[in-house]
C-alpha cells in the first residue's frame, strides 16, 4: 500500500483514509477505515468527471443498483455519496488474489475445490440476479479468493435490467474467452449469459485454461459459437454441470437459483461435496489455494485475459449537436448500418470477419449510411466545417485512442478498443483493419512518427506492435502487484530515434533499451503522469508534477507548476515550446529554453484530452470531452477554427504535409453508427 500524498484527502465522508490502493480512469482507490473500525475500499471520483451531469446521473443509478446486492459471495457496496463535490463509493475490502492469479501461481484446482468454488459463485450470482442485475463480465480476474471464500467483484459495468438507459441492447462488454454466444451476437444478455460465463470460469479453475482456448481471438469466438467446450479432462458430476452451463442455447442452461445446491451436492469420489454441519466449524467454506495436485494440462501457461468493450448500440440520449460547428445541421440519410454489417466491419464478431484485411465502411457526414458492409461509398454531400471545406467521417474502432498519418500523408492509421489497427487510403478513403490480440485493459495507444510501430500501454506492460503485420515486436514489463497496482503504467513514449522507451509508474520513470529490451535505469523521483520525448530527443517531460529532463542523462532541468494534473503534453516541432493541458480547461504554452510561460489558450468548456502541433509550429490543435476541436494561433493565442463532433474526442493529429487534421471519437454519431474518425482540411 502506498502512503497518502499531500494532495490526498485524509477523510472521505466518515471514512478515514489509510493509504492508496491504486488508481483508475474514474479516480483513486484508497484503503480506508469505517467509524466502526472496519477496513473498506474507498473510490473517490475525479472532480472533472463529476462536472458532467450525465456522468453523475449514470453514477447515481449504478450505485443504486449495486447497493441492492447482498450475500456472502459478493464485494458489497456499503456506502456512497453521488451528490458530493467529488462523488465517492465505498465497498467491502476483500484482501486476496484473483482466481486468475491463484491458478497461475498454484495450478488448477482439484474437483472438490472447483465444486465448492462453483457453489459460492452461483450463490453470489443468484444474489445479483435477485436484485434485477446482470453481471455481464464474470471472469477469473473478477473473482477474489478471500479468507472466507470467493467473492465476485467489479459491478462497474453491470447494468440494472430495469434501468433501460443503462442497458443498451448490443453493447458488448466482457472478455472474449468467457463471453456467452448471445453477447458475441450483441443480443441482450440475461441471467443465462452469466451462467455460461460461470461455466467457463469454473472450467478455467479446473484445467488452467478457458474451455474455448485458441491461439487467436477469432478462433476463440468461433469455438464459443460453433464448437463444444474442451472438458475432456473432467468427469462425473463436474463434467455434467459445466456442460449444462455451457449450452449454446440460453434456454438450455440451468437456472442459477438451483446451481449452488447442485454444485454443493455433487458427488466426488463417492461422497457429496455438501456444506458442513451448521453446528460445527466450517472449514469447507474456505477455498484453499495452496499447493495442490495439478490437473492435466497444468503445465500450460495461463492465458492472459482479453478485456473488450465495444458499444455496438447505445440507447438514444439528448439530441446530437450539429456534426461541425458553427453551421446549420447537415441532413442525415434515413438508411442505417445494420448490426450485422457493423460486426462484420471489423468490430465485435471476429468470427464473422477475416483476421486481416476486414473491409471498412466509409461515408461522408450526411451521406446515406445504408451501404452494405465491405463497400466504400462517397455518396451524399460533404459536410462543411468552419473553413467552408469538406469534412469526412470514417467508420473506425470504438474509443479511438491512437491516430497518425504515414510520413507521406497518404495513409491514416487508428487504433482503439476493438483490437485492430485500422488503415485508410487518404485519397480514396477506403480502409482495412489488421486484427491484433488484446492482452489487457489499455490505457494508451500511440503511433510512432513514421507510423511503423504502435505503442500500447496495457496495465503493467508496454507493447510495441508492427503496424504492417499486426505482430508484437517487443514487450516491456514494469513492476506489478495484484494488491497495489504500483507497476501500472500511466504514460509512455519512444525516443525519436527509436532506441529508448520511457514509461511512468507509481514507483518511478522506467527507461528501457528497445533493441535489447533491457532496463537502463529507474528515476524514482518521477511518478505517475504523461510522458513525452521532444522531437530532437534531447528533452523528456514526465510525471506529476511535470518535470522537464535532459536526456539521456535524466537530469531534471525544471519542475513545472501546473494547475492540477495534466491530461496530455506535446512539444513543438523545434522542441522549443511545450503545450500542457490543464484541468481548468486551458492549454498552457511554455518555453523550454527560458523555462517561462508564453501564453494560455482559453476557450474550451470541458476537460481537454489531447493536443498536437502543426508541422510548421505556428498552429496547435486541441480536443476535449465535449467533442470540440480547436485550432489555435500559437503566437496570438487566438482560435482560428472550431469543429465539433457528437461526443468526446479522445485524440488528434495533423498530417505531416500540414494539409489535414484528424481526430478520434469515443463512439459514433448515433446509436447505429461507428463513424468514430473525423478528418478535416486545415484552413
Amino acid at each position: 500500500m502506498d502512503e497518502l500524498t499531500p494532495a490526498d484527502p485524509q477523510w472521505v465522508g466518515p471514512y478515514r483514509l489509510d493509504g492508496r490502493l491504486g488508481a483508475g480512469g474514474m479516480g483513486n482507490v484508497y484503503l480506508g477505515t469505517s467509524p466502526g473500525g472496519r477496513k473498506v475500499a474507498v473510490k473517490l471520483i475525479r472532480a472533472e468527471l463529476a462536472d458532467s451531469p450525465s456522468f453523475r446521473t449514470r453514477f447515481a443509478r449504478e450505485v443504486a443498483a449495486a447497493r441492492k446486492v447482498g450475500g456472502f459471495h459478493t464485494a458489497q457496496v456499503v456506502d456512497a455519496d453521488p451528490e458530493a463535490t467529488e462523488p465517492w463509493l465505498v465497498t467491502a475490502y476483500v484482501p486476496g488474489p484473483t482466481l486468475h492469479q491463484a491458478v497461475a501461481d498454484g495450478g488448477p484446482l482439484k474437483p472438490d475445490a472447483v465444486l465448492r468454488l462453483g457453489a459460492g459463485l452461483a450463490e453470489g450470482l443468484d444474489a445479483i440476479h435477485q436484485c434485477g442485475l446482470i453481471h455481464r463480465d464474470l471472469k477469473p480476474g473478477n473473482v477474489i479468493i478471500g479468507e472466507d471464500g470467493p467473492r465476485i467483484i467489479d459491478f462497474g459495468i453491470a447494468r440494472a435490467v430495469d434501468a433501460s438507459s443503462l442497458t443498451a441492447t448490443g453493447t458488448i462488454i466482457g472478455t472474449y474467452a468467457y463471453m456467452s454466444p448471445e453477447q458475441i451476437h450483441a443480443d441482450r444478455a440475461g441471467p443465462a449469459g452469466d451462467v455460461f460465463s460461470l461455466g467457463s470460469v469454473l472450467a478455467f479453475a479446473a484445467t488452467g485454461r478457458s474451455p474455448f482456448d485458441a491461439p487467436t481471438i477469432l478462433e476463440v469466438v468461433q469455438r464459443i459459437l460453433d464448437q463444444e467446450p474442451m472438458l475432456d479432462s473432467l468427469d462425473g458430476e463436474l463434467h455434467q454441470l459445466l456442460t449444462a452451463c455451457l449450452a449454446k442455447d440460453p434456454a438450455g442452461r440451468p437456472d442459477v437459483a438451483g446451481l449452488a445446491a447442485a454444485f454443493a451436492g455433487a458427488p466426488v469420489g463417492g461422497a457429496a461435496v455438501r456444506p458442513p454441519d451448521p453446528r460445527l466449524p466450517a472449514p469447507q467454506r474456505t477455498l484453499h489455494l495452496g499447493p495442490v495436485d495439478r490437473a492435466p494440462g497444468a503445465e500450460a501457461a495461463v492465458p492472459e485475459s482479453t478485456p473488450y468493450a465495444h458499444p455496438v448500440y447505445r440507447q438514444p440520449g439528448p439530441p446530437p449537436r450539429p456534426p461541425y460547428a458553427p453551421r446549420p445541421e447537415t441532413g442525415r440519410g434515413s438508411g442505417g448500418v445494420s448490426r450485422r454489417a457493423l460486426l462484420i466491419g471489423g468490430a465485435a464478431a471476429a468470427a464473422a470477419a477475416t483476421a486481416v484485411g476486414v473491409p471498412l465502411l466509409m461515408r461522408h457526414q450526411g451521406a446515406d449510411s445504408g451501404t452494405p458492409a465491405g463497400r466504400s461509398t462517397k455518396s451524399g454531400s460533404p459536410a462543411a466545417g468552419t473553413s467552408g471545406s469538406d469534412a469526412v467521417a470514417l467508420v473506425g474502432p470504438p474509443e479511438v485512442q491512437g491516430i497518425a498519418f504515414s510520413p507521406d500523408s497518404k495513409s491514416l492509421f487508428a487504433s482503439g478498443g476493438d483490437g485492430a489497427i485500422w488503415r485508410w487510403d487518404v485519397a480514396t478513403r477506403h480502409g482495412t483493419a489488421t486484427r491484433i490480440a488484446i492482452a489487457a485493459y489499455m490505457q494508451q495507444n500511440t503511433f510512432t512518427t513514421d507510423a511503423k510501430l504502435l505503442m500500447r500501454v496495457e496495465e503493467n506492460k508496454v507493447r510495441l506492435w508492427n503496424v504492417a503485420t499486426g505482430r508484437t515486436v517487443k514487450t516491456f514489463t514494469g513492476i506489478t502487484s495484484y494488491k497495489l497496482q504500483d507497476g501500472f503504467i500511466a504514460g509512455a513514449s519512444l525516443s525519436p530515434d527509436g532506441k529508448t522507451l520511457a514509461a511512468s509508474t507509481g514507483k518511478g520513470l522506467y527507461v528501457w533499451d528497445v533493441a535489447s529490451g533491457g532496463l537502463i535505469t529507474i528515476h524514482k523521483d518521477a511518478k505517475y503522469g504523461p510522458v513525452r520525448y521532444s522531437p530532437d530527443g534531447k528533452l523528456l517531460v514526465c510525471g506529476q508534477p511535470l518535470q522537464l529532463r535532459e536526456m539521456p542523462s535524466g537530469r531534471i532541468l525544471a519542475t513545472l507548476d501546473v494547475n492540477t494534473a495534466s491530461e496530455d503534453v506535446a512539444f513543438s516541432p523545434d522542441s522549443q515550446i511545450l503545450a500542457i493541458t490543464e484541468l481548468n480547461y486551458t492549454v498552457r504554452l511554455w518555453n523550454t529554453s527560458s523555462k517561462q510561460d508564453i501564453i494560455s489558450l482559453k476557450g474550451h468548456k470541458n476537460t481537454i484530452h489531447k493536443v498536437a502541433f502543426h508541422p510548421d509550429g505556428r498552429m496547435l490543435a486541441s480536443v476535449d470531452q465535449d467533442g470540440t476541436a480547436r485550432l489555435w494561433d500559437t503566437v496570438t493565442g487566438k482560435t482560428t477554427a472550431t469543429f465539433t463532433g457528437p461526443n468526446s474526442f479522445e485524440t488528434v493529429a495533423f498530417s505531416p504535409d500540414g494539409k489535414r487534421l484528424t481526430a478520434g471519437l469515443m463512439s459514433g454519431s448515433d446509436p447505429s453508427s461507428m463513424d468514430t474518425v473525423r478528418m478535416w482540411p486545415v484552413p
